[in-house]
């Protein structure tokens, strides 16, 4: 949307609640939920926690379109209005709330004014709290039934927990919106989400004593993979994930889980499991976890073999790869998120819930990316594809070394950088002398405002 237009409409905002004419929205038919952390939506008062987000890095360029890559994922997963519910991550926390619109107010305004919602939505921090205790981010919930309750869960080093009960045909249905201390492969962060975990266990006891039957669902960025207690096994004893929330791969049925989480990525085999890409491996950082309660023919239903990545070739998924086309803000912004959104459906009537597909297998180790695809489908490389929608995909390239330190190669008449997350392909990168020629395959990318070649492994250069 045209800078103007933004600057001209104007939608008042309350403090958590949109202000707009609410409508009840019922659910005859199924209804949806998405986790989808954005990665970093910020807006332009240039009061930032991060560098990044700051004048000369970040203006209303970024955020324009940073709106507009949210906006048509959510219409791609949720039609023309949207999905019914979604819990959003990394959300900046408004530091000028008198003299500037915040990051939730721009994209409340954005999604109305493209005909998504209408929303009511909840804030995952207190705006009343002295700023010194305020997040750098929060979690945001967005609906489009009622919501009836909410609350904060405060965690240790690490974003609150934002608990929001909504009415759905009469139905109470709680979300738990979280986004855990990062570091996955840190023991030293595991002890932080351990705590992070514990927080949210508790609540979920103190709601199954209460009512056993009570309908809930725990999901967004736990910053943990849905095998983290066996990834990280020799170095990690305890994990918040697995071992506190009591996440496992146990599909409810007749004898229910005891207060258990079935993980959501067991409904996909586990070459399919991957919300997020690092150093060449699959992530599952995103999650959808449920009770047994949502496996009966009371309340809110759980919809069997609904659940997905959501993820499209071309707006937030690299061609070729697979792999995320994440958020830059070099030339204007560019790409969509470092994490794929997941979705699930729900419904208020009807039948008890069946038993649907079903993948038990814990993988070991994280998955390596098939980086096969994108070398049999990688294109020869011209200055041509020097250009943002490219950022990510893999190209055939021959060069010469100009530069060792730091290490570039010209291709095609132009200047570009040679990187690998692998070592054995590092050692021989920097063993190449300058005036050497070079022939390969690389991902490309941006580091530091520099195009470059990421080369993701040893056979992919000679």
């Amino acid at each position: 949307m045209p800078v103007l237009a933004r600057i001209c409409y104007i939608l008042p905002v309350l403090l958590g609640l949109s202000s707009y004419s609410f409508q009840v929205l019922t659910a005859s038919e199924p209804f949806e939920v998405v986790a989808y952390n954005v990665e970093n939506l910020f807006d332009t008062d240039d009061e930032s926690l991060y560098d990044d987000y700051r004048k000369g890095m970040y203006g209303i360029n970024e955020l324009e379109n940073k709106l507009d890559a949210i906006v048509e994922m959510l219409k791609k997963i949720g039609g023309t209005t949207g999905p019914d519910i979604i819990l959003l991550q990394e959300i900046e926390v408004d530091r000028t709330p008198d003299k500037h619109l915040s990051a939730t107010e721009e994209l409340i305004r954005e999604l109305k004014l493209n005909g998504l919602g209408p929303y009511e939505y909840r804030l995952g921090y207190n705006p009343k709290d002295s700023p010194d205790a305020w997040p750098s981010v929060h979690c945001l919930t967005l609906s489009k039934f009622p919501i009836t309750e909410s609350r904060l869960h405060r965690l240790e080093r690490a974003r609150p927990i934002l608990e929001t009960t909504h009415e759905i045909d009469g139905n109470s249905f709680t979300l738990f919106n979280n986004h855990w201390k990062s570091g996955a492969s840190s023991p030293e962060m595991e002890i932080i989400r351990i705590q992070n975990a514990r927080v949210l266990r508790t609540r979920i006891d103190e709601l199954i004593k209460i009512n056993p039957d009570t309908d809930f669902l725990v999901g967004g960025d736990l910053n943990s993979h849905y095998n983290q207690s066996t990834v990280h096994k020799m170095e990690m004893k305890t994990t918040g994930i697995n071992d506190i929330l009591l996440s496992q791969e146990i599909e409810p049925g007749k004898k229910g889980l005891a207060g258990k989480l079935y993980n959501l990525w067991h409904e996909l085999p586990a070459e399919e499991r991957g919300s997020d890409a690092w150093k060449g491996k699959w992530g599952t950082l995103m999650h959808i976890l449920l009770p047994d309660s949502l496996y009966d023919d009371e309340g809110i239903r759980y919809v069997a073999d609904s659940f997905k990545v959501e993820k499209f070739v071309g707006l937030n998924e690299i061609e070729g790869s697979g792999i995320p086309f994440e958020w830059s803000n070099d030339l204007n912004g560019f790409g969509t998120s470092d994490h794929f959104p997941l979705s699930v459906r729900f419904r208020t009537n009807g039948p008890k819930v069946m038993k649907g597909k079903h993948f038990p297998k814990v993988e070991n180790s994280q998955r390596s990316i098939d980086y096969e695809k994108a070398k049999f489908s990688a294109g020869l490389w011209q200055a041509s594809q020097l250009h943002p929608r490219n950022s990510g995909r893999t190209f055939q390239f021959t060069g010469v070394v100009e530069m060792r330190k730091p290490l570039k190669v010209q291709a095609d008449g132009l200047s570009l950088g040679l990187y690998s997350f692998d070592l054995k392909t590092r050692e021989f990168l920097f063993g190449l002398s300058k005036g050497e020629k070079v022939f390969g395959y690389g991902n490309l990318s941006r580091y530091r405002g520099q195009w470059q070649f990421i080369i993701a492994q040893r056979g992919w250069i000679r």
